[in-house]
């Protein structure tokens, strides 16, 4: 849990909450993958290194099960 405005939060609750205003541009027909799942593996990926779209696919294919 982490301390976010006073409250103990999951790192996936902050992590929502940072990100809430961001909104989902895509074409429903075109989803494969939930916006937060796209948003925290990208986030992740660059954290370890990624440059560019490729290597947050690479990231996520090593990484995901």
């Amino acid at each position: 849990m982490l301390p976010f405005g006073g409250l103990s939060m999951s790192i996936d609750a902050v992590f929502t909450q940072f990100f809430a205003d961001i909104h989902d541009q895509r074409q429903s027909e075109k989803i494969h993958y939930a916006f937060f799942d796209v948003l925290f593996l990208t986030v992740c990926a660059v954290i370890g290194g990624a440059e560019g779209w490729e290597e947050i696919e690479d990231f996520g294919e090593i990484h995901l099960p």
